[in-house]
């Protein structure tokens, strides 16, 4: 029989090592064994993994990582069963972390900005067919075994060997083994109505006991496992070929050289599916960067601080503008448009815009007519009214008390949402850049129009729900 480790070990002779993780199908085997804390640890090393809620809390990579390898073990696993084969599950605790939801959340501005990033909990449990039982973190050796049968002699033979890392809650199938004195069970075999087998079995310690080995004999020994563990696999293999309904495929390694039309094309087929897997995966890593590159735009109309600042750079210098960054304290970017110079303060804020931004910008102001000899034209950009939803923004941005200030002094005043739509606009078309450079440096007050956002950004849940 084939048999395809899936991060267990050890396995010996034509048996294939591979992990949870690759692209290796189980389809080319009779028999898959599988350790899920083995591979659990594919995914964070304890060293550098985040923990929330004493769980740990994977980086966005390993977050999309583990989701799309465990979706599609579970359903490769599912058909593998269904199609007659035996699937070996070694019964450990849940392997439960949480995982990046890829949403952010922000507070605070400047220094005192934070970023929260928002996470979801995920169990390697869902990689398993069917039903998901629950795996209840429990250790011990007093195993005691039920009924018989293939399995169950398997088990009496290495019982001196048998450990529990967890119980199994609800378990699938019929009982193998279970605590000593207890109902708690800790392995179980559950058939398919197509004659498959998913087998749940306590863990094994095939492991040589390093107290028990002589210095010298154990600083010779390249491997650390008991002379059993060959045995072990080979008695696995035949406790499942006994099961009923099992089947062996026989495939020598000559009969490679011969193959139907049917098989050549499926082989065709598979070879071309790896590969659009290899290209999507390719594919998701570059959407995943130009997702997050269109959602950092947003920022405009809900960011604060820093994040808010660069996105304003980003609108001026899609517009044609040079931008450069003064000295720290001072504005927060110089611009030099074709038409003229401007200096621009940015602000993000939970309410309206302020007289005390304005007279901040006009500081500015006038700092560069002193430093050059000519005014620059002062834009405010503020980042109204960001904690609420775009369709409650109704009050004015800008109060009228602080308008007659602004105009005498030349300022323009645009909203984070307003430059928002002014890039989508140039982005569309990319020879309105002049259009806007003008708007910009030729308004004293409140920039007109540009109050339809919904020309741009779609509302894509009721707004009574958002």
């Amino acid at each position: 029989m084939r048999l395809l480790s899936l991060d267990f070990d050890p396995v010996y002779g034509d048996a294939t090592r591979s992990t949870f993780n690759s692209d290796t199908s189980v389809f080319d085997y009779d028999v898959v064994i599988w350790d899920p804390a083995s591979s659990f640890n594919l995914y964070h090393i304890p060293a550098y993994t985040t923990r929330y809620l004493n769980l740990p809390s994977l980086s966005e990579h390993e977050s999309i990582r583990i989701q799309a390898d465990t979706k599609r073990r579970h359903a490769e696993f599912e058909e593998f069963i269904n199609s007659g084969r035996v699937l070996v599950v070694i019964v450990r605790p849940d392997q439960n972390c949480y995982i990046d939801t890829g949403k952010r959340e922000y507070s605070g501005t400047g220094r005192n900005r934070v970023t929260t990033t928002l996470v979801s909990p995920f169990s390697m449990s869902s990689a398993l067919p069917f039903s998901q039982p629950k795996f209840l973190r429990a250790s011990g050796n007093r195993i005691e075994l039920d009924g018989d049968g293939p399995i169950v002699s398997l088990l009496r033979k290495y019982k001196v060997n048998l450990l529990y890392d967890a119980v199994i809650a609800d378990p699938l199938g019929t009982t193998l083994a279970h605590v000593a004195g207890t109902n708690r069970v800790v392995g179980s075999i559950f058939r398919s109505d197509a004659g498959g087998y998913l087998i749940m079995l306590p863990a094994i310690n095939l492991r040589v006991d390093n107290d028990e080995v002589e210095e010298e004999e154990e600083e010779e020994e390249e491997d650390s496992w008991i002379p059993e563990a060959p045995e072990f696999q080979e008695d696995l293999l035949a406790a499942i070929q006994q099961l009923s309904g099992s089947r062996t495929i026989s495939r020598p390694p000559w009969v490679e050289q011969y193959a139907t039309a049917e098989q050549e094309r499926l082989r065709v087929e598979i070879v071309r599916q790896q590969s659009q897997i290899e290209s999507a995966r390719a594919n998701l890593a570059k959407l995943q960067q130009q997702r997050e590159a269109a959602e950092a735009k947003d920022q405009l109309f809900l960011g604060s601080g820093r994040a808010l600042e660069l996105e304003v750079k980003n609108v001026f210098e899609a517009l044609g503008g040079t931008v450069t960054e003064p000295l720290p304290g001072r504005d927060d970017w110089k611009i030099s448009f074709p038409e003229g110079n401007a200096v621009v303060e940015v602000k993000g804020v939970a309410k309206s815009a302020a007289e005390k931004h304005a007279a901040q910008l006009e500081k500015w102001v006038a700092a560069d007519l002193e430093e050059h000899g000519k005014a620059p034209k002062g834009i405010l950009v503020v980042n109204t009214w960001r904690n609420l939803a775009l369709a409650e923004r109704t009050e004015e941005d800008f109060p009228k008390q602080m308008l007659p200030y602004c105009k005498s002094r030349g300022h323009c005043l645009v909203t984070g949402l307003q430059l928002f739509l002014i890039l989508a606009d140039v982005t569309n078309d990319p020879t309105r850049a002049s259009h806007w450079r003008n708007i910009l440096l030729e308004t004293s007050g409140v920039v007109p129009g540009l109050d339809d956002w919904r020309s741009v950004i779609q509302v894509t849940k009721p707004e009574s729900d958002a």
